[in-house]
């Protein structure tokens, strides 16, 4: 009996400091109170000109008052880590989706564009076009995620790298990215068929990814989801504000030459920092481990203090390019 005790108890205390490690992650939150001092004002309805609204993750809706695009939506953020640990089936929720595009008031959208077809950017993307009457535009595998939820094929197309596509008054244009970190982002590969949920985690494949840029006759913003890059991409592009992805980063200087500073923006707002295992109606909270918010605000500062940060609340539209008054 002796000799299991001691297994048992460092069993015991290895479990112990790991659930203790996992607490002090969840709980302790550096950068909260950063992102909250750089918020932006929300736009003031009669004046607002362009805006973004951001929905968590990458999501971002971006309307000039008539006309509408939505990036990456992502409204189910099926709860917990365990499931995506242990790949469990998900699917997109059609009554969430539905009650939060009625909070945004949203009854159409011209287009909804994805940068890559993994879960937290891809999976609600079908039925938020089914339901807007959206053209989906992307890669190969979010056609298939498109085609398992219903969309028409008609509204269905294939972004070209390079190639721009009018939609409504936005010019958008996709450029070849890498997904964040040293891996390249899991799972690789395509989604070959139709993707009809629920499927597992690991089913919402990359299929290639995209820098997105989105220009409008008052301004131009670069959605850049996620925190890799293909050196020299963004050559001769230029963008007033860009919307950047700050989890995974692998080195934070070059990572900001080949997209801040490859398109001159004078504004950056970061974006994929938040906990998606969390619902967006609960408080949000930096993802444990994958995002550092604090050195990310500390470094821009230091090294580019001419370039705004600016943080965005959840679902509020901030204005970006407002028009000139009337003489």
């Amino acid at each position: 009996m002796n000799a299991l005790r001691s297994p048992l108890r460092l069993a015991f205390l290895v479990l112990l400091l790991a659930a203790s490690m996992w607490a002090l992650l969840l709980f302790y939150q550096p950068g909260l109170t950063a992102y909250q001092q750089k918020m932006a004002a929300p736009a003031e309805p009669e004046y607002a000109g362009v805006t973004a609204t951001w929905l968590g993750v990458s999501a971002l809706l971006i309307r000039d008052g008539r006309h509408a695009v939505m990036i990456d939506p992502f409204f189910t953020r099926p709860p917990g880590l365990l499931p995506m640990l242990f790949n469990r089936p998900i699917a997109p929720d059609p009554g969430r989706i539905s009650r939060w595009l009625q909070r945004l008031d949203v009854r159409s959208l011209d287009a909804v564009l994805v940068s890559h077809s993994h879960f937290d950017h891809a999976m609600d993307a079908g039925v938020v076009a089914r339901m807007t009457g959206a053209r989906l535009i992307g890669s190969d595998s979010t056609l298939n995620i498109g085609r398992g939820a219903g969309v028409a094929a008609t509204r269905l197309q294939r972004a070209e790298p390079a190639q721009p596509v009018e939609v409504g008054p936005f010019r958008i244009t996709f450029f070849e990215s890498r997904h964040a970190g040293a891996t390249g982002g899991r799972p690789t590969g395509d989604i070959a068929a139709p993707l009809r949920p629920p499927a597992g985690y690991l089913d919402y494949r990359l299929g290639g990814t995209f820098s997105i840029l989105v220009e409008h006759a008052r301004g131009s913003l670069l959605h850049h989801g996620s925190a890799g890059y293909v050196p020299g991409m963004l050559a001769g592009v230029r963008a007033d504000t860009v919307f950047l992805g700050v989890a995974l980063i692998d080195e934070l200087e070059p990572y900001l030459r080949q997209t801040v500073d490859a398109v001159g923006a004078q504004v950056v707002v970061p974006v994929h920092w938040d906990d998606f295992t969390r619902p967006l109606d609960q408080p949000l909270r930096a993802f444990p481990l994958v995002v550092d918010l604090d050195g990310f605000f500390e470094d821009m500062a230091r090294t580019r203090p001419k370039v705004r940060v600016m943080t965005q609340g959840l679902a509020e539209p901030v204005s970006l390019y407002v028009p000139a008054p009337a003489p």
